[in-house]
């Protein structure tokens, strides 16, 4: 058996971490190696409540974090009865931006490996989708006030499986994941299982490569601001998955005419009255759509002209600077 190496824990070396721990397999592994590794961090579960064993992996996390010394917290919801996976990732992901505000962490941890990738990879392709929504699971994600790090994406289930028994470290197995009636569990017994035990190195490096090759969008939001995204080299559909997350389905004639902007070197369009979308040189600027009757302040006009950033978007800078948020969102927009 290999070594497991982590990735990315330069990020989380002497900061406040948070991990999703469920006590499955990859969660279980995850908590023992960055303990292995000196990585300071808390835990936080959700007990969805549907199946008998939820108790008892509530009890596990609890038990492990009494012994290390570390927080435990712990969301009870009640049973989801339509449209669990979608519903549960909602809940699942407000209950970790809750306690990431509330404790201030700077690292929300989450244990994805290889198999993960590559299933969502092969039922995208399947499905007839774009590179950039088959590329799935970021490595690492920047969401403004805090990052979101995968450090398992290289490492396949059977290799953390080894690990686990060797060191003969307890878990608890979610059967429902051997179900073939939902689809993912079909793809994973049919196809990506028996490729990575052939090709798990070429598979890791395709999968890489692939995340360095797309473009990825990434929402910023700020605490009291509404979400914004900025980005360089975009093209049609990085701008159609950013408008989504802002709040507007465009429409295939909005579509269509963007298209055609994009080939101008700036642009400048409002949709649907409630977005902005501009074009200035090679980056991108997605905001909610902002009118002031007040006249920008000459000093910040000029500020702003200087970092190149296009007008409508200024209008939201001016809301940030109203609500004391201003030097964050020229952070983000400096490093891009």
């Amino acid at each position: 058996m290999r070594v497991l190496r982590l990735e990315f824990l330069e990020f989380l070396r002497d900061k406040r971490n948070l991990l999703a721990f469920s006590a499955g397999v990859d969660s279980s592994a995850l908590y023992f190696l960055l303990r292995e590794c000196g990585i300071s961090f808390d835990i936080a579960i959700v007990d969805y409540g549907i199946r008998k064993q939820s108790r008892l992996e509530v009890d596990r996390a609890k038990t492990l974090c009494f012994w290390d010394k570390r927080q435990c917290f712990v969301k009870v919801k009640e049973p989801i009865l339509k449209d669990f996976e979608h519903t549960a990732r909602k809940v699942r992901y407000a209950f970790f931006e809750e306690i990431i505000q509330a404790q201030n962490y700077h690292n929300l941890i989450l244990a994805h490996q290889l198999n993960d990738a590559f299933e969502w990879f092969l039922m995208q392709f399947c499905k007839g989708s774009s590179l950039l929504k088959m590329q799935g699971c970021y490595k690492r994600q920047g969401i403004v006030d805090y990052r979101v790090v995968r450090p398992l994406l290289k490492t396949s289930r059977q290799e953390i499986l080894e690990y686990l028994n060797k060191r003969k470290i307890f878990y608890f197995e979610d059967f429902s994941n051997l179900d073939s009636k939902f689809l993912r569990n079909a793809f994973r017994k049919k196809f990506s299982n028996p490729l990575l035990e052939d090709f798990k190195d070429g598979i890791a490096f395709s999968l890489e490569q692939i995340s360095g090759e797309v473009v990825s969008v990434e929402l910023f939001r700020i605490p009291t601001l509404e979400p914004f995204c900025v980005f360089r080299n975009g093209g049609l559909e990085q701008i159609d998955r950013a408008c989504k997350m802002c709040g507007a389905l465009l429409s295939r004639a909005q579509k269509e005419m963007l298209a055609k902007e994009l080939q101008n070197n700036s642009f400048s369009v409002v949709l649907q009255h409630k977005v902005s979308v501009e074009k200035l040189e090679n980056r991108i600027f997605i905001a909610p759509f902002k009118t002031s009757l007040k006249a920008i302040p000459k000093v910040f006009k000029e500020k702003y002209r200087n970092l190149r950033i296009p007008k409508r978007f200024r209008g939201f800078l001016e809301v940030a600077r109203e609500k004391g948020k201003l030097e964050a969102v020229l952070s983000i927009i400096k490093d891009i």
